[in-house]
This record gives C-alpha cells, sequence and structure tokens, in this order.
C-alpha cells in the first residue's frame, strides 16, 4: 500500500559557532521549533518554510514530480540542515539541487562512500556542500551546510514513482506542506476522467497534450495533495509505453488492471494462517499479527476451510488439515491466535514446509497460506523450501512491525506467485487486511506469461510473473532489441479454468519520447539486486552492478547519493576522493551508452505508445461483465474517444519538466 508522506526539514541541526546542538521538529503548517536540548524548557526560533512549489507530469501511470521548498533561518546562529523526504515506497529521486543566494548548486549522482567523504572534508572548513541519500525504501534525507543567519534556502528535489491502480482508480500524492503551495499537474492520459481530490480544490484545463490541472485552496490544513482519476477502458485492456533511442535497445512497461465486476465472484478455498510468535516478534509486531489473523479469521466464507499454525523454531498447529469455517472453528482459532506471546528462535522455512504439507488433497479448491511475521530467519532456507514445492499452493507475506526482512518476503510471495504486504501501524491492519483478503478471494487470471513478437525481449521484471487479483494490477518492464516495425505482447493466462490471451501493440519509432520507460527498467533491475544482496550476502559483482546502474540512469540507491557543491568550495583534501568518484560515473556511462541517451534526448514529446489492444479470447470477452466504454479524457463525465484520436492526442506531447 503506498504511505505517501512528507516529514519536513531539518531533524536535526548544529550550530558551526559553538559546540551546542539543537533539535526540532515539523508541525502541519511546515514551521521547524528550534529547541535547546540543555534547556528544553527554552524554546529557540522557528525556521518557517515560505514558499513551496510542486510541478508534476503524470504521463499514463507514471509521475515525475519537481518539489522546491524555500525555508528562512530566522535565528542569528549559521546551522547545518538534515532534511526528510518520504514521497513513496516506489519513488527514486532523480534530481536534487539547492541554491545559495541566486546561485544554484546542481546534484551529481555518486558513489555514496565517496560522496560522504567528500561532504565532510568540505564541511569541516565551513564551506558549502550538500548531500541526498536513501536511508530505507521511500525515504531519503538531505544535508546542507551552512545555512546562515536570515538567509532563505532553496531546495529542489525531483522525483519519479508508479502510481498502482486498484480497480479503475489511479490516486497521486504529493508531499505538501503549506496550504498556499503552487501546485501543477500536467495528466496526460487518454484513458483518465473523473478527477477528485480529496484535500484540494481543482481547476482543470484541456490543452494540447493533456489536462492541466492546477490545485486551489486546500481543505483543512492537509501534509499531501491527494488526486483521483479514474481509468475508461474495455476490460482486460492492456497498456504498454515504450522507449527507445536510435542506436540502442529499448524499453517497455506492460500493465493489465483486473477489470471490475468480478467481486462477487468468491470461490470456496482453503486458507491456512501461518503466526510467528518467535521472539522477535516482541513488542507491538506480535500485537499487529494477532489483529490481522483475526481479522482474517472473521472475513472467511461459510464455504471455506481453515486451519491456524503458530511457530518459532518449532510448529504448533490449531488442526492436522484446514476444517470448514463454521462458527465452532472460527472461535478455536480466535482463541489460539489470542493465546500467543513471543519467545523462542524462528525457522520460517520449516514453518512454511509444514503449512504447505498441510494443505488438503485434490484439486478444485484454491489452497492459500497466509504467512504473518517480521522475515528474521533463514532466508536462504526459506527461500529454498519455496522454490521447491511443486504445489499449486499461493503464499501471501504480511511483514509486521518496523524490522521487516522486505527482501525475504517479498520473495516468498514471487516464488508462489503471491503478494506481500506491510503493516508498519496498528491503525493500517483493517484496510491492508481488507485488500489482502479481497486479493485471496478473487484470484482472476493465473499462470501469467508474457510473449513479446517483433523484437526480442530481456531482463523482465518481475522474474517470476504474480497472479492477478481482483482490484489490482500487473506491471511488467523489460528490455527489447528489434528492428524498425511494430511490437506486438501477447499476456497469457487462464481465467476461470478457460486459458485466454490478450494482445496490444506499439511502434517505436512514432510513439514519442518517455525516458522515465528506461529509469524504471533501471529501478526495478536494481531493486532485484539489491534483494539478490539482502537474501545471498553483498558480492563485489552485485553491488558493482547496483552502482553502475545508478550512476548511469541518475537515481539514489543505498550504494549512490548526490552530492551538490561549487567547484570553488572543492578543498585539496576532497579533491582527490571527487575526481576518483566521477571517473567512475564516467565509466558507468561508458558501459550503459543506452542510459546516456535515456538521459541526454531530453523527455519533452513523450506520449502514448501507440497500443491498439486485441482480444483473441472471446470466451475472455464473453466472460467479462458489461464494457468499461471507449478510452476517454473527459474530466468529470464519459465522452467516447476513438482510439486511433487517443493515440494521437497523447503522441503529441508537451515538455512540462525543464531537464536541468
Amino acid at each position: 500500500m503506498r504511505t505517501a508522506a512528507w516529514t519536513g526539514l531539518l531533524l536535526a541541526i548544529a550550530s558551526a559557532a559553538s559546540a551546542q546542538t539543537a533539535t526540532f521538529t515539523l508541525r502541519l503548517r511546515a514551521e521547524l521549533e528550534v529547541r535547546d536540548p540543555e534547556r528544553p524548557a527554552q524554546a529557540l526560533e522557528a525556521l518557517p518554510l515560505v514558499e513551496e512549489r510542486v510541478r508534476t507530469v503524470i504521463d499514463g501511470q507514471h509521475a515525475t514530480t519537481e518539489l522546491v521548498q524555500v525555508f528562512r533561518n530566522q535565528t542569528s546562529a549559521r546551522l547545518e540542515g538534515r532534511y526528510l523526504l518520504r514521497p513513496s515506497l516506489d519513488a527514486r529521486v532523480e534530481a536534487f539541487a539547492y541554491y545559495i543566494g541566486e546561485e544554484r548548486i546542481e546534484g551529481e549522482v555518486l558513489e555514496r562512500q565517496a560522496a560522504r567523504q567528500v561532504y565532510d572534508a568540505v564541511t569541516t572548513v565551513r564551506r558549502d556542500p550538500a548531500i541526498l541519500e536513501q536511508t530505507a525504501d521511500g525515504e531519503f534525507t538531505f544535508r546542507v551546510f551552512p545555512i546562515e543567519p536570515g538567509e532563505d534556502k532553496r531546495v529542489e528535489t525531483t522525483f519519479g514513482e508508479w502510481l498502482r491502480r486498484r480497480g479503475e482508480d489511479v490516486t497521486y500524492r504529493a508531499p505538501v506542506a503549506s496550504p498556499s503551495a503552487s501546485i501543477e499537474i500536467l495528466l496526460r492520459d487518454p484513458r483518465a476522467r473523473d478527477l477528485r481530490s480529496p484535500t484540494h480544490e481543482l481547476a482543470v484545463e484541456r490543452i494540447e497534450g493533456g489536462l492541466r490541472i492546477r490545485a486551489r485552496a486546500s481543505r483543512g490544513r492537509p501534509e499531501q495533495l491527494v488526486l483521483r482519476y479514474a481509468i475508461e477502458e474495455e476490460p482486460w485492456t492492456p497498456s504498454v509505453w515504450v522507449h527507445r533511442d536510435e542506436g540502442h535497445g529499448g524499453y517497455f512497461v506492460l500493465s493489465l488492471a483486473a477489470p471490475e465486476g468480478y467481486e462477487d465472484r468468491i470461490a470456496p478455498k482453503d486458507v491456512t494462517l501461518v503466526l510467528d510468535r518467535s521472539g522477535s516478534m516482541s513488542g507491538g509486531a506480535i500485537a499487529r499479527a494477532r489483529d490481522a489473523a483475526s481479522d482474517v479469521i472473521r472475513r472467511l466464507g461459510a464455504t471455506d476451510r481453515l486451519n491456524v499454525i503458530a511457530f518459532d523454531d518449532d510448529v504448533d498447529p490449531l488442526f492436522h488439515r484446514p476444517r470448514a469455517a463454521d462458527a465452532a472453528v472460527r472461535a478455536d482459532a480466535l482463541e489460539f491466535v489470542a493465546r500467543l506471546s513471543p519467545g523462542g528462535g524462528t525457522d520460517i522455512g520449516f514453518a512454511l514446509r509444514r503449512a504447505i504439507e498441510a494443505q488438503a488433497d485434490g484439486p478444485g479448491r484454491p489452497q492459500v497460506v497466509i504467512f504473518l511475521t517480521d522475515g528474521q530467519s533463514d532466508a536462504a532456507a526459506a527461500v529454498e523450501v519455496a522454490q521447491r514445492d511443486r504445489r499449486d499452493v499461493r503464499v501471501f507475506t504480511v511483514g509486521v512491525g518496523d524490522g521487516v526482512n522486505r527482501a525475504l518476503l517479498s520473495r516468498l510471495a514471487a516464488v508462489k506467485r503471491g503478494t506481500f504486504t506491510h503493516i508498519a501501524r496498528a491503525d493500517d491492519i483493517e484496510a491492508q487486511v481488507g485488500h489482502l483478503y479481497a486479493q485471496i478471494a478473487h484470484p482472476l487470471l493465473v499462470d501469467v506469461a508474457i510473449e513479446v513478437e517483433g523484437g526480442l525481449a530481456s531482463r523482465v521484471y518481475p522474474r517470476t510473473l504474480p497472479d492477478l487479483f481482483v482490484d489490482d494490477e500487473l506491471v511488467i518492464a523489460g528490455r527489447f532489441r528489434a528492428e524498425r516495425g511494430p511490437l506486438r505482447f501477447a499476456i497469457r493466462g487462464t481465467v476461470g479454468g478457460r486459458e485466454v490471451q490478450m494482445h496490444t501493440t506499439a511502434q517505436p519509432e512514432v510513439s514519442g519520447r518517455r525516458a522515465w520507460v528506461g529509469r524504471r527498467w533501471a529501478v526495478w533491475r536494481v531493486d532485484h539486486l539489491l534483494e539478490e544482496i539482502q537474501l545471498e550476502g553483498e558480492r563485489p559483482e552485485l553491488r558493482e552492478e547496483v552502482v553502475s546502474l545508478a550512476l548511469a540512469y541518475d537515481f539514489v540507491t543505498p550504494y549512490t547519493a548526490f552530492l551538490a557543491i561549487p567547484e570553488r568550495e572543492v578543498t585539496a583534501a576532497a579533491r582527490g576522493t571527487l575526481d576518483a568518484a566521477r571517473a567512475q560515473r564516467e565509466a558507468a556511462a561508458a558501459r550503459h551508452a543506452d542510459a546516456v541517451a535515456l538521459r541526454t534526448g531530453g523527455d519533452g514529446e513523450a506520449g502514448m505508445a501507440a497500443a491498439e489492444p486485441e482480444m483473441d479470447a472471446p470466451a475472455l470477452a464473453r466472460a467479462a461483465p458489461g464494457a468499461a466504454g471507449c478510452a476517454s479524457c473527459a474530466v468529470g463525465q464519459r465522452r467516447p474517444l476513438p482510439a486511433g484520436a487517443a493515440v494521437l492526442a497523447l503522441a503529441l506531447g508537451l515538455l512540462f519538466v525543464r531537464r536541468r
């Protein structure tokens, strides 16, 4: 689930004039309250946000956001600031700059350790560098020194993210701290209709290339802008976006959303809940796991069967096999869950094998295992159990608490064609479990595969294609090599026991530039490599490829950072480190010439790829509920737009985000 939230500038602040350190926190009105920890009762002056601008391009379902914020140092001290940005778990920072007076200092992506060494060497002599790093999934911090007394410090950050679709709806969230922020969005998607915002008043204007949206007065004092719009298209319609530079291989991103109208088609299923009660689950984690498991038990239908297994370094099942989820079985399961308390070691692999073996034999009923854990176990052993199993058992992993092993839980779900859900807060349980149960209850397209004709596809992610569930979306990214001509994409799978296939075509030569497609592929490739590192340990070749890709495609990872420093401020002590880091960046550019073409070619004329959907499965068309109508870019109403006109409308595209 998306957790877009913005926390603000300067979690810690240090005066260069004295040894004292002050800290401050952000209020919703984006003021920064400075306090001296030595004298907590004495409040110092606030550092307010005096200007904020958001400029966004949403092309299809990809958003590129430029966030500009100006903070004022109203204290009498020279300060070092630390800024925290949490756009979304899927977001990656692609550009960063700050200002010294009117001078713009643009960041460059360098290997992280080298960037830190340069930053530390320069700040010791009171110079003007800034560094932006990734500190957690979807979390980025920025440090800058100095912020002079009375100075307005301007920060510019650009980040990109894929906007996942739920049913018909796509939601975009932007971190907005000021109720008077200037917000402008260009939406380029002919499928979009019914624009709305629960946080801001919207002014929508149709322009060449799409819709221009200006957010006016905010409703209350929101921490973010929320924009929602519906996608109008024929059911089971794949969409594809492509990019290729002359002389280089191409990129594609393909999506397929589950159509509406299947919500009441609930198949009887066997559900086994596996709860981690090991010592690492102490505190809030075990409480969230109990609450989530109880919520699932209450949601099961009368035709379902249920079992509960508790584990630490041993396994304690409630039943030998799943039993019919009648009132007595539910009561036993709820009591069993309520008694769980943490203690002991953790053996996820052993518990997973026992849960799979305990499933009832025989075809005809979906076999579902829901694993609630923090994932702190022998990752290799657990993944091996999942890979060796040949039974048609879907595994859904739920990470609870703060110390979740995302890599392990994501991999287990991917191997067993389920999904991974993270429940970080108790407040999230009801919504998260509700969505998870909807997925479990409604698997629509299973045994999914993709084929590309007219070109050679490679490096396709995710490596294992998941099932497509109600209220969800399948998103695939890959590379391709092809001569001039159309690409034909085929998605194959099974719906209700019948094999189906859906096709769409794209013409790279006429689809316009959309560099975000290449960057998205690089991000998902790096995510795969980082998952390998977390599961198998840091091998030099894996780390080297992560760094090389991030340097070439320009984004922040745990191994890279943006460093922004005026050349005149580089000290002799830092010069050698900086030159070596830049040489490493040049080597990465030489290794990934296609990434350089992607960066230097611009994003200006991006338009919807020539994607004319076709249906090769009449049975699927008959099985689908009523058609959603033609593609439309109407606002608040359904206005049919011919498919060819839709392609042309977005192919006109316009340059909205300045490439600096």
